[in-house]
């Protein structure tokens, strides 16, 4: 693939997470956001400058990029059907809401909550989108009580009630 036509890509690809960031609003996305390519990063250009995700401030800023770099790209991908596999599985991205030091009993936040349903929205938003050809699996421990997102929660584990995604007596030992 030639240079021209592969920067192409990049740049229609860096449009979806433009709109894709822009939505989520997370800081800087008031300015165009794409993927460099050459160190694998999500960059804010800003007027001032080029502004590489790693110095984009808050772990909630890091988490609405992430997102809309993978939603933009396998959107990109399923529609041009990419031979790469149409699923995205995310572990908690509630994690991004809770101050470093919480304790298993600390709540989200009203606006932390408004965040994440965000979240949820976007990738509800692409899967739309996509008409079946894209699926995401989120585990997550927030529950977030919303009509957005609780038709979508198909388990609900919880270990007080011995009810988990691998089964208890998996782990028990074997009497000799």
């Amino acid at each position: 693939m030639g240079g021209g036509v592969r920067a192409g890509y990049l740049l229609l690809i860096s449009q979806k997470i433009t709109s894709k960031g822009a939505a989520l609003g997370p800081e800087h996305s008031e300015n165009p956001i794409r993927l460099g390519i050459d160190r694998l990063t999500v960059i804010a250009d800003k007027t001032d400058g080029p502004l590489p995700l790693p110095e984009m401030g808050s772990g909630e800023n890091h988490l609405g990029y992430h997102v809309a770099a993978v939603l933009g790209l396998h959107e990109w991908f399923t529609e041009h059907r990419a031979p790469v596999p149409h699923l995205l599985g995310l572990d908690q991205p509630s994690q991004a809401f809770f101050p470093p030091d919480h304790t298993d009993e600390a709540v989200l936040g009203a606006n932390d909550r408004h965040k994440l349903l965000n979240i949820f929205q976007a990738i509800r938003h692409t899967l739309r989108l996509l008409e079946g050809q894209f699926q995401v699996i989120a585990m997550e421990h927030a529950d977030l009580g919303h009509p957005d997102f609780d038709p979508y929660v198909t388990q609900r584990w919880r270990y007080e009630t011995d009810q988990a995604l691998a089964p208890a007596d998996w782990f028990e030992e074997e009497a000799d």
